[in-house]
């Protein structure tokens, strides 16, 4: 058994992945979403008993406040919660200076320092190493002069293939991280005063195991149906980097060029191949958090170097929430797809662009139909709703919020 659910986290991602059967069941949790989203993640690890609450792996793609401020909170709650974690991937300000860089300044971000801080943190009571553990060197990027990408395999036979970030793109984010954290006057690794701007944020505090968090989920459903999320809902650390996470004029719109992001922080998204069980998969997943789609054909090219091979996969969680600069015809011509994954309310940026699911639709190789899975049902997915444009166009669509899809 194989599911992945789409939990409901506005404008962000927030994954939730099991594989297994009856007593041995493995969990994977790939995001958080944005702070005012946590509730929906809190409750649905308050559903599994406080003795199954473990996680093979945490994955945290990349810095973007909808896809890290979720699991900000949920790392200052873990303790209370009883949730422990075996491994968690995140590149930080010790990965990205341990990149081979000429120009050799190290260098962080205001989010992703605190991030670093908490995943310390959290080494530190469980008494173990879990920081991008399976990966050489503790880094989470792949070495394009390697014939082979990184693999990891975790307990219960699931294989996970690192296809993104590649040392390159890191090296683009490091070099734009000095403005945030200039900014925001935080010297890189100045741990007090991580510390101190974490305490003040009013949006990523803890809510552990305790009544009281009905209102905070309530409150971020309605304003999820009712499609109203602030400009500034994303962070109240303080200003953030236009390009790096993904706000201001910075965001392709849906007239940009398809594949044409440019945003460091979404060139050094983790994007992953998970297949289960690993020594014959029955389900392959491509899970391409924000990541820039030349960077996963590049890795999917290593995958299947013939000219026109496609990878056979059984889902694709569309980077960037389906966003037009982040799919274009030379990735979707390297892949051999049914299932296709939306994570996103529209808030923000209105994501799913059309122009991007209309590429899919018509450059869909896979057998059968294609389905579109949703886990919202907003003005900004609504379209693809109408049963006569799927008939007239041959395609299925479903919009169940917090979506699952079980193989």
């Amino acid at each position: 058994m194989l599911r992945i659910e789409m939990l409901p986290a506005a404008h962000g991602d927030c994954l939730w992945i099991e594989y297994g059967s009856g007593p041995a069941v493995h969990r994977i949790l790939i995001d958080g979403g944005p702070a005012h989203t946590y509730p929906s993640l809190r409750d649905r690890i308050l559903r599994l008993p406080a003795d199954e609450r473990r996680f093979e792996l945490l994955v945290i793609t990349h810095v973007d406040a909808d896809h890290i401020e979720g699991v900000i909170r949920l790392l200052l709650d873990a303790e209370v919660l009883n949730c422990r974690f075996d491994r968690i991937w995140f590149n930080g300000r010790d990965q990205l200076n341990a990149v081979p860089d000429p120009a050799g300044e190290p260098l962080g971000a205001v989010q992703g320092e605190i991030l670093g801080v908490l995943i310390a943190d959290y080494e530190a009571r469980a008494g173990t190493r879990v920081w991008n553990l399976g990966f050489e060197h503790a880094l989470a990027a792949i070495d394009r002069r390697q014939a082979a990408l990184p693999v990891a395999d975790l307990p219960g036979g699931c294989r996970l293939t690192l296809l993104s970030p590649d040392h390159e793109r890191l090296l683009f984010l490091k070099d734009r991280w000095k403005k945030e954290l200039d900014r925001a006057r935080i010297a890189s690794g100045d741990v007090a005063a991580l510390r101190a701007r974490l305490a003040a944020s009013r949006s990523l505090r803890p809510l552990g195991d305790v009544l009281g968090a009905e209102d905070d989920q309530e409150e971020a459903e309605a304003m999820a149906d009712r499609h109203e999320f602030p400009e500034d809902d994303d962070s109240d650390l303080g200003a953030a980097l236009e390009d790096t996470l993904g706000r201001g004029s910075g965001e392709p719109g849906a007239d940009a060029p398809h594949g044409g992001d440019t945003s460091a922080a979404n060139g050094s998204s983790i994007a992953l191949l998970l297949e289960y069980p690993a020594a014959a998969p029955t389900a392959r997943l491509l899970l391409a958090g924000d990541a820039w789609p030349a960077v996963l054909e590049a890795s999917i090219a290593t995958l299947v170097p013939e000219p026109d091979g496609r990878l056979a996969i059984d889902a694709f969680k569309l980077p960037h929430h389906g966003s037009v600069a982040n799919l274009n015809t030379a990735l979707l011509a390297r892949l051999r797809c049914r299932h296709y994954l939306v994570s996103t309310s529209g808030a923000l940026f209105r994501h799913p662009h059309k122009r991007a699911l209309d590429l899919i639709l018509e450059q869909h190789a896979g057998p059968g139909n294609p389905t579109l899975h949703f886990n919202y049902l907003t003005r900004c997915t609504a379209p693809w709703s109408e049963r006569s444009d799927q008939r007239r166009r041959g395609y299925r669509a479903v919009h169940p919020k917090g979506h699952a899809l079980a193989f």
